[in-house]
């Protein structure tokens, strides 16, 4: 038991949403109807006069690239047009995908961008009609011709005839992309004979009829160019549809697709095919090659008794270590364990390590009341730990989840938080969520589970542009740090986070370049560490957010091992590359090699991730103890994973590294570039390193309180935080950080993609002026207040150092209200039940005589127990 417990809000209370003022964003301005009409009357006489046949069907499905019943069909606007989707469903046509798509600088005659901007934004609708669809489509662009005004609830209609900048079907282009291209044919064996796996995702539709045809047109067109349907899911589940083949090809028949994507038979266009893709393979980088010599002394036992409150979704771990007998249960749902080889059991085995007793040349301590149910999706081998290659590794995991959520009996009926420690190999995030974290998204929000996600490794090199190696080498550390921050901002469209780590609801973890082991300088010429052992700096090969929509990204740092690179000559150039073997360095963590005492050093984002979980167990089972807010209580599972998820964001802070980051990318961007500054510090440190002690306890010098509702659309819930007497009046520097973390609902039929935003505002009918005292309103060191308003967490630690605290009289309490609203222009039902966590600590940074976290507790058992 601690001697500083967080504390438990009393139960908030309903009020009226504080409403903002309204916002009246520039728009862009399209060309006028007769411009409209003139460019694409050509389009619409040809579907009129299709319709007008005798079987309009036949005719239009005549054109291969026409416009067709059954056939996706984009509308491409400048800009996003406020309630398209409702719209458009208003006519039966249903919507796919919502895109908002690079902006174009060079801009189509006769359209004008929002007022104060150069470029023109796109939006892509991508939209599958019926005939009858078709019809009142014609019949919508002939009233918008003759100048009628638009029906009721049909005015989105016509803002998009007035900005359409393309209507066309679903091409190629669209299907395989660019970087789908490359990474295909970096995958291109030299024999034409051999075959060449691919995954072809069917367009998602909520008609079964529909995906079964699509999907048996597209088994037929493989069959005719010799290839074999490998695997197939069918997930239809309500808000998640994923259809897709995993299929195997011969080379000859991949590289005419790559050469011609237009060719007629081909598949990239099939009707029914949305994304001709690589196969999604998940990795786990390989462990060192000998075993480190043990560094850790006698270990305590695991509790054999405690609850599994953690799912390790990984490769097979080494269960019978000794730092990990008893602590792990494996359940081989998926009978992979069989495929991995003993001895190569490397990453599930540290990461089962990490999460059972942390860095074993650290701490060592066990959970006390958590266990691990280890469930491999990965086969081990001598290269690296691998998903099946015969599997679709989307619906691997689905119905891994299924086992271990839904079915009867459940799995992991205690289990809270998911570790996941893994990636998918060259899928980086480039502004489309993947299908596997819009998989995850969903699990999260259904069933109330936190997945912990790894930001992934950029494993390839750095090139320091201009700089030699020997200049590079005689450089102070100062210049080294500014060299390789310059070569990372350069090439940091190639370093973005790793599948499935964009997910909008998991908890995306980064690494530190940190450890246990004291930085000394390496014995071998070249080798160097960018950071000395207090300095808090991402390692370098840590994949960069932002997230969707430009949401923080990674969410939070964790140790993951102080890193050494190497600089190499590259003519008037250098290349640094990353050490990735070794003892100097590294997180001590159990090992399959080395007998049952084997351990070996781990680097990285996963090492990081599987910390991070550690102390969201811990902060669980501190949630329930003895003198715990929720002292005795079995907690549900999302409440558990919410208070785990807000707790970690609440206690992590900017360094001074961050700080500086911050502003030196103002500096250099110059200008009123504020905002794009402190995204890109984020894009680095998220929120900040946690301080994972403050994840279980109050601060020494205040006071953390944890609480939790569930609120709807436009609703608010006041939550009062007690102020402690003693500040009253005195001038002494305070922080307050809030924190709300939920599962948002999502949608992947719009551009805002994420439904539900929580944030915290001043309660109506207070004066905010009044509030001003305490830092809710003013400037805050870290992600600034549009940037916490993209995500499923919303977190601002606000600081005040100069005035003085007002007068208050022993009652006075600051009124917190949590407040939710549509995020996405009616996508939000005002049904959905949004459960939340909101985490505050109130932080006094000086000295002071007197005991606010004691002060404060006194208050809430005076108002528990009025008698008293």
């Amino acid at each position: 038991m601690t001697d500083r417990p967080i504390l438990r809000f009393q139960e908030p209370r309903a009020s009226e949403r504080r409403k903002g003022r309204p916002r009246n964003l520039p728009r862009a301005a399209g060309p006028g109807r007769n411009v409209q009409q003139n460019r694409y009357r050509a389009t619409f006489e040809r579907l009129s006069a299709a319709l007008a046949a005798r079987d309009p069907v036949s005719v239009l499905r005549s054109d291969p690239a026409g416009i067709s019943p059954e056939r996706a069909l984009v509308f491409v606007t400048a800009g996003g047009i406020q309630s398209f989707s409702r719209a458009a469903r208003s006519i039966g046509l249903e919507v796919f995908s919502e895109t908002d798509l690079g902006s174009l600088d060079d801009i189509p005659e006769g359209f004008t961008p929002p007022l104060g901007a150069n470029e023109l934004p796109q939006t892509l609708y991508a939209t599958l009609p019926t005939i009858d669809v078709l019809q009142r489509l014609l019949r919508l662009w002939s009233a918008y011709q003759g100048g009628e005004a638009a029906p009721y609830g049909l005015k989105p209609w016509w803002d998009a005839f007035d900005l359409l900048l393309d209507l066309r079907i679903w091409g190629p282009e669209d299907r395989l992309s660019a970087s789908a291209r490359e990474e295909i044919a970096l995958l291109l064996p030299d024999d034409d004979d051999e075959h060449v796996f691919l995954e072809l995702e069917i367009w998602p539709s909520s008609s079964t009829y529909n995906r079964a045809i699509w999907r048996e047109e597209t088994t037929r067109r493989v069959a005719e160019l010799q290839g074999l349907v490998v695997d197939q899911s069918s997930i239809s589940e309500l808000g998640f549809f994923y259809e897709a083949l995993l299929v195997s090809l011969p080379c000859s028949a991949v590289r005419d697709m790559l050469d011609n994507p237009s060719r007629v038979g081909g598949l990239a266009v099939l009707d029914g095919v949305q994304f001709v893709l690589p196969q999604t393979i998940a990795q786990a980088p390989p462990g060192e090659i000998e075993a480190a010599p043990a560094e850790h002394g006698d270990i305590d036992a695991i509790n054999e008794g405690a609850p599994i409150r953690v799912a390790l979704l990984d490769g097979t771990p080494m269960a019978g270590h000794e730092a990990l007998d008893g602590g792990v249960v494996i359940e081989d749902v998926n009978d992979l364990v069989r495929f991995s080889q003993i001895e190569s059991r490397y990453h599930a085995t540290s990461m089962a390590s990490l999460i059972l007793r942390g860095d074993l040349n650290a701490d060592s301590f066990p959970l006390n009341d958590s266990r691990i149910l280890s469930v491999p999706v990965l086969i081990d081998s001598e290269g690296g730990a691998g998903s099946p290659q015969n599997r679709l590794f989307v619906d691997l995991i689905h119905t891994t989840l299924v086992q271990l959520f839904t079915q009867e009996p459940p799995l992991a009926q205690d289990v809270f938080v998911v570790n996941f420690s893994i990636g998918v190999v060259n899928m980086n995030f480039a502004g489309r969520m993947s299908a596997l974290a819009r998989l995850l998204d969903w699990w999260a929000c259904r069933e109330g589970v936190l997945f912990v996600i790894s930001a992934g490794n950029v494993d390839s090199n750095l090139d320091l542009l201009g700089t030699r190696a020997i200049d590079f080498e005689d450089t102070d550390e100062g210049s080294q740090r500014r060299i390789v921050r310059d070569a990372a901002r350069a090439s940091s469209h190639v370093r973005t986070l790793l599948s499935p780590a964009e997910a909008v609801n998991s908890l995306t973890i980064g690494a530190l370049s940190k450890d246990a082991v004291p930085n000394r300088p390496h014995p071998t010429a070249r080798i160097f560490s960018l950071n000395s052992d207090d300095e808090n700096i991402p390692q370098i090969s840590s994949a960069l957010g932002l997230g969707l929509n430009r949401s923080v990204k990674p969410d939070i740092l964790e140790i993951g091992g102080r890193q050494e690179f190497s600089v190499w000559p590259a003519g008037d150039n250098s290349r640094l590359s990353v050490v990735t073997d070794g003892y100097r360095t590294g997180l001590t963590t159990a090992s399959p090699r080395g007998g049952e005492r084997g351990t070996q050093k781990v680097r990285g984002t996963s090492p990081a991730a599987a910390l991070t979980t550690r102390s969201i167990l811990l902060a669980g089972e501190a949630l329930s103890a003895e003198g715990g807010p929720y002292e005795g209580l079995d907690l549900p599972r999302k409440t558990m994973a919410l208070l785990g998820k807000a707790l970690a964001v609440n206690s992590a802070r900017w360094p001074a590294e961050a700080v500086d980051l911050f502003e030196a990318e103002k500096l250099l961007l110059g200008g009123n570039s504020h905002q794009r500054a402190r995204e890109n510090a984020c894009k680095h440190f998220g929120y900040g390193p946690i301080t994972s002690n403050m994840m279980f306890e109050s601060p020494e010098n205040g006071v953390t309180l944890v609480g939790t509702g569930t609120i709807r659309k436009d609703q608010s819930l006041v939550f009062n935080f007690p102020l402690p007497p003693s500040l009253s009046g005195e001038r002494v520097p305070r922080s307050m950080r809030v924190t709300i973390a939920w599962f948002s609902p999502t949608n992947p039929a719009r551009a805002q993609y994420r439904l539900a935003s929580l944030e915290a505002v001043a309660a109506p009918g207070v004066d905010e002026d009044e509030l001003e005292h305490w830092g809710l309103n003013l400037k805050s060191d870290g992600p600034d207040a549009n940037l916490v308003k993209r995500g499923s967490v919303w977190s601002r630690r606000l600081v005040n150092r100069t005035a003085s605290t007002p007068e208050y009289d022993g009652a006075f309490n600051i009124p917190i209200c949590v407040q939710c609203r549509d995020a996405a222009n009616g996508g939000l039902s005002p049904d959905d039940d949004i459960e939340f966590a909101l985490v505050v600590t109130l932080e006094v940074e000086a000295e002071v005589q007197y005991d606010i976290h004691n002060e404060v507790e006194q208050k809430l058992r005076l108002r528990l127990n009025p008698a008293g």
